[in-house]
């Protein structure tokens, strides 16, 4: 949502228009979930993705069309064996994808909240009418916007009542979920504040790190007390560099237990110092770097008592090799696995679909929310 946000907002600016294409269902297998969005530029141009490549370019040839009378659903059935092999797709789900012109007054409004979320960095819930009945109230694209737990949706009041319960759950369990009701299908979205790694030290291996993070979204701070290393120049400039001071406190940093906290300085003087402070913070990931016998001297020394099992130490997945880029690698795929609550390993030894059927809630019957159509490129989901 930053990078969907920033381009529009520059469009926008400009007074372009474009199209948000959002997946709001997948019935079956789809390489995104729920929740993808591209955004799709008078010209063509596409930022983001909605599939692995099967409905890019369909949607973004047809997008304007399909809302030139205002917002749209289309639903592409890949399940289908014969649509398969004439289309040559890869994956066998139906995707429900809702399009809409970003200039309208429902996605504008629905980006300033979500910028206001982004500063204040708390997750929200957008509620979305991706499928109504011509009797009934709600209208297609309609949004109920609900700042925090407990907060009364902005929005048609009638809506926000009936996605009251809904979005709750979606704050407790930080998952979306669609609420099927009879003139109505309503996409209960989370929407959470981008990861914030604190990586402490300036080695070789930081650089790889701070890059990998930086392409995953998160937001990424670099701290060390030694300023002459701190400032180095391969760090991407989007990364917030930190000085620490000599006393190596970190009273400064704004690390809470949202965050996600790396002990990466080479240096076991300042390692002690700085592991009492962070584990006071209660990071939801603390990894320390080096083997076992290092951190469990670190933990003794410091009277932190044994290594609980929520630090990481060593810090990251057995993924083999011994280069800056693979220690990396190996940090940033354990704190990916930690952040989606996943025991990682190799997909193919699970006896279940890779990802987790989305929620539906509500009674009334499926139906379709447009026509279906059949994208005319695909490639291979695992």
């Amino acid at each position: 949502m930053d990078e969907l946000a920033s381009i529009l907002e520059r469009r926008t600016a400009a007074g372009d228009d474009a199209v948000l294409a959002t997946v709001v269902h997948v019935r079956g297998s789809a390489y995104r979930r729920p929740g993808a969005r591209m955004l799709v530029a008078g010209n063509g141009a596409r930022t983001g993705t909605i599939s692995g490549g099967c409905l890019e370019t369909e949607v973004a040839r047809k997008a304007w069309w399909w809302t030139d009378g205002g917002a749209a659903v289309r639903v592409f059935d890949n399940s289908k064996e014969d649509a398969a092999q004439a289309f040559g797709l890869g994956c066998n789900g139906v995707i429900t994808v809702l399009l809409e012109r970003a200039r309208s007054a429902e996605v504008v409004r629905m980006l300033d909240f979500l910028a206001e979320r982004r500063r204040s960095r708390e997750a929200c819930v957008v509620a979305t009418v991706v499928r109504a009945t011509e009797a009934g109230r709600l209208a297609l694209g309609g949004r109920v916007l609900v700042a925090h737990p407990g907060a009364v949706g902005q929005g048609d009041p009638m809506l926000a009542s009936a996605v009251a319960s809904a979005a709750q759950q979606c704050f407790a369990e930080c998952r979306s979920r669609l609420l099927r009701m009879d003139e109505a299908d309503v996409f209960v979205e989370w929407i959470g504040p981008p990861l914030r790694l604190f990586v402490f030290g300036s080695g070789h291996d930081v650089v790889p790190l701070v890059s990998m993070a930086g392409m995953l979204g998160w937001q990424v701070t670099v701290a060390d007390v030694r300023a002459e290393r701190v400032a180095m120049p391969d760090l991407p400039p989007t990364c917030q560099v930190v000085t620490l001071p000599m006393t190596a406190e970190i009273d400064g940093l704004d690390l809470g237990p949202a965050d996600a906290a790396v002990l990466m300085t080479h240096n076991y003087p300042l390692d002690a110092e700085l592991l009492p402070q962070l584990l006071a913070r209660s990071p939801r990931y603390l990894g320390l770097l080096g083997p076992r016998t290092r951190a469990e001297k670190l933990f003794a020394e410091t009277g932190a008592g044994p290594i609980p099992d929520a630090v990481h130490a060593p810090v990251g997945l057995a993924l083999g090799g011994d280069q800056p880029e693979t220690i990396a690698l190996a940090i940033a795929a354990e704190i990916q696995a930690v952040l989606h609550q996943q025991p990682a390993g190799f997909l193919r030894s699970r006896n279940r679909p890779i990802h987790e059927p989305p929620v539906e809630l509500g009674d009334a019957a499926e139906a379709s929310a447009g026509p279906v159509v059949a994208p005319t490129c695909g490639l291979a989901h695992a």
